[in-house]
């Protein structure tokens, strides 16, 4: 895999999904390394989008809350099990936007991702946010994400045809909180 940042990035996986540590919410230098090695492993995202994951902790890093991007962090055993991040939607009152979801492999199907999305939406009420967006592929492979939405109460709201490629659609889901 070609490292798309300017840091060097070293595999880090938790050997240890299960816990139910509290979340953290600052961003580390390492982080920017551990997103890119957890979102290649999710086996669904392009370089480029890896690039743009990696890219919004850098950019909160140098910016801090002024960069309107907000995470949380799973961290396990050996390095990042899971991480949000998600902030305002500019212009539109109380609007916010899931732009990364992401659990490592092994972290899945023990309720992960199900509690970040939770803390996330809690994260979003205390900044006085009332809806909450998110933007994913139409794919197979994303079944899971929409699945995980319909489980945390969002609904389907648009279908954008052929959005990404050819056949592969915008869906976007939605959640008054």
């Amino acid at each position: 895999m070609q490292n798309l940042s300017n840091t060097s990035c070293e595999p880090l996986f938790s050997a240890d999904p299960g816990g139910a540590a509290p979340f953290r919410s600052a961003v580390r230098g390492q982080d920017v390394c551990e997103i890119e090695w957890l979102v290649t492993r999710a086996g669904v995202f392009n370089p480029e989008e890896i690039l743009v994951a990696q890219s919004l902790a850098t950019e909160a890093l140098a910016r801090g809350a002024d960069a309107g991007y907000f995470f949380l962090f799973a961290d396990g055993v050996e390095g990042l099990d899971g991480y949000t991040c998600y902030g305002p939607i500019p212009g539109n009152a109380g609007r916010f936007e899931l732009y990364w979801i992401a659990v490592e492999p092994r972290s899945k199907r023990q309720g992960l991702a199900g509690r970040l999305l939770a803390a996330s939406e809690q994260s979003v009420r205390s900044r006085s946010g009332s809806h909450m967006f998110a933007e994913t592929s139409s794919r197979a492979d994303y079944a899971a994400a929409h699945a995980l939405y319909a489980a945390q109460g969002y609904k389907l709201h648009a279908t954008v045809p052929d959005y990404h490629a050819a056949g592969d659609d915008l869906l976007i889901f939605g959640k008054i909180l």
